[in-house]
C-alpha cells in the first residue's frame, strides 16, 4: 500500500526538530554531521573555539622562527598558510574535524637546538624538517606508524597525554602570572594583583559555564576573559 500524504507528513513531524533542513544541506550530508550525532551550530562554534585557543601560533611561531635568522613576514605567512591548506584538507578531504598548525615543540628544536645549538644554517636545518617529514609520511603510507603508536603501551600513552596537558596548563599559569619562578622552589606563587583576578575571573567563569555544558563555554570565556583585560593593555 502507498503510504498517504497525511502519514508521510506524520513521519516527517516526528523528526528531530532541524533533522530534515540539516539532511538537505549538502555540506551537513557531505560531512555526515547529523548522521554522527552532532550539528552544524556545534561544529561552527566548536571551530571557532579551537581557532582562538590556538590563534596565539600565528605569532609566537614566527617570533621563535626568527630566532633562526628566517624573516619573520616570511614565516608569519607561511604559518598562516600552511595551517590553513592543511586544516582545510583535514576537513574537506579527510572529513575530520582536526585543526593542522605547526608544532610548538618542533619550532623550538628547529631555532634553538639545530640553528643555535648545532650551528647548523637555517637553510639545512629546514632540509632536515623536510626530509623529517619525508620519513612520516612514509611511515603513515604504510601503516608502520600505527604499528609503533600500538606498541606503546596504553598507561604510557595516557601518561604522555597528561603530561602534555600538565605542560601547557604550567604554561598558562606563568603567562598569567599565578606561578613566577624561585631560586629556592625553583616556582612560586606571584602577586595578587589586577591582572590575577581577572585570570581568576575568566577561568572560573568558563569552568563553571563548561560543567553547566554551555555549547558556546570556551569562546564565551575567552571573550570575557579578553573585555576584563582589555583596560589594562593586555589584549
Amino acid at each position: 500500500m502507498e503510504p498517504t500524504s497525511s502519514s508521510l507528513a506524520e513521519k516527517s513531524a516526528a523528526r528531530p526538530d532541524g533533522q530534515a533542513s540539516e539532511s538537505a544541506n549538502w555540506l551537513d550530508h557531505y560531512l555526515g554531521v547529523t548522521r554522527r550525532g552532532s550539528s552544524l551550530r556545534t561544529e561552527i562554534l566548536a571551530g571557532i573555539a579551537t581557532f582562538l585557543a590556538v590563534m596565539y601560533i600565528i605569532v609566537v611561531n614566527p617570533a621563535i622562527l626568527s630566532d633562526a635568522g628566517i624573516p619573520f613576514s616570511a614565516a608569519l605567512s607561511a604559518t598562516v598558510l600552511i595551517s590553513f591548506m592543511s586544516s582545510l584538507a583535514m576537513g574537506l578531504y579527510a572529513r575530520n574535524p582536526i585543526l593542522v598548525a605547526p608544532g610548538m615543540g618542533m619550532n623550538a628544536l628547529f631555532t634553538y637546538t639545530l640553528v643555535q645549538g648545532a650551528g647548523l644554517s637555517w637553510e639545512v636545518a629546514l632540509g632536515c624538517v623536510f626530509w623529517s617529514g619525508v620519513l612520516f609520511a612514509t611511515l603513515a603510507m604504510f601503516n608502520v606508524r600505527k604499528a609503533i603508536i600500538e606498541a606503546i603501551p596504553p598507561s604510557l600513552r595516557y601518561a604522555i597525554t597528561c603530561g602534555i596537558g600538565l605542560l601547557i596548563t604550567f604554561i598558562g599559569f606563568k603567562n598569567a602570572g599565578f606561578i613566577v619562578g624561585s631560586d629556592a622552589t625553583l616556582v612560586s606563587l606571584g602577586n595578587m594583583d589586577a591582572s590575577m583576578v581577572t585570570f581568576f575571573i575568566g577561568m572560573m567563569a568558563t569552568a563553571i559555564m563548561v560543567i553547566m555544558r554551555f555549547n558556546d563555554a570556551l569562546i564565551l570565556g575567552i571573550v570575557l576573559t579578553t573585555l576584563l583585560a582589555s583596560p589594562m593593555g593586555r589584549l
